[in-house]
């Protein structure tokens, strides 16, 4: 599996009753699932928090010791099928 990497990091409105001014939108993604999120702080501090994310979410893949296959709708189905 593809690691996570940060896609984007651009700088957004933040929410009405959001007590700082200062929100960051942020974009992880393995090429096969995207997470999207926003945080507050200074574009560092985002950056960082980012960094911290995608560093565990790649020590999850690492640790995985099972084998993880894609296999198309219709084989699922086969297979509940034949039980």
């Amino acid at each position: 599996m593809q690691k996570y990497r940060l896609l984007m990091l651009e700088k957004t409105q933040p929410p009405a009753d959001a007590k700082t001014k200062r929100w960051y939108r942020y974009v992880i993604s393995n090429g096969i699932t995207e997470i999207n999120g926003y945080r507050s702080g200074t574009e560092k501090e985002v950056r960082e928090f980012s960094k911290n994310c995608i560093k565990h979410l790649n020590k999850d893949i690492k640790q995985s010791n099972r084998p993880h296959t894609f296999r198309p709708a219709y084989m699922h189905y086969a297979y509940e099928m034949s039980l």
